[in-house]
């Protein structure tokens, strides 16, 4: 309940939430109650990291398939985008900088999709806001 309760406060003011997906595994159950619970709390753009890449040998095919099968999912629920990376966390391949193990890969790195996905209605002069669950309210 309480992860329910922090998942909804956090997207409250998000612009994207991301998923990883193991590249081992593939699609769970799991990954998907997580994108319908974002796109229930309405938040736009959803980027799904297929991690682990390098268990897969950095397979493009592997990538293809969870790529296909988790933006299918999603984008029946309505995201205004859904972007698939694949990635390896371990070292960094495609976060910040990009991949010379991804040669096959055209893509944005996590970094620059986080920097150039597009805002809705954001204006640096707008009110501030804090989200607060409530655990935080006062009794």
């Amino acid at each position: 309940m309480q992860y329910t309760r922090n998942m909804a406060t956090g997207a409250s003011t998000a612009d994207v939430a991301i998923i990883l997906v193991d590249a081992r595994l593939g699609v769970l159950a799991q990954s998907r109650r997580h994108a319908f619970l974002a796109s229930l709390l309405g938040i736009p753009n959803l980027l799904v990291c297929v991690n682990k890449m390098d268990l897969r040998g950095f397979d493009l095919e592997v990538f293809a398939a969870i790529r296909d099968e988790m933006t299918g999912f999603a984008r029946r629920l309505g995201f205004a985008s859904v972007t698939a990376i694949p990635i390896s966390a371990l070292r960094g391949d495609n976060v910040v900088e990009r991949s010379a193990r991804t040669p096959w890969w055209e893509g944005p790195t996590v970094l620059g999709f986080l920097e150039t996905v597009p805002l809705p209605g954001t204006t640096p002069d707008a009110p501030l806001r804090f989200p607060c669950s409530t655990s935080c309210a006062p009794s």
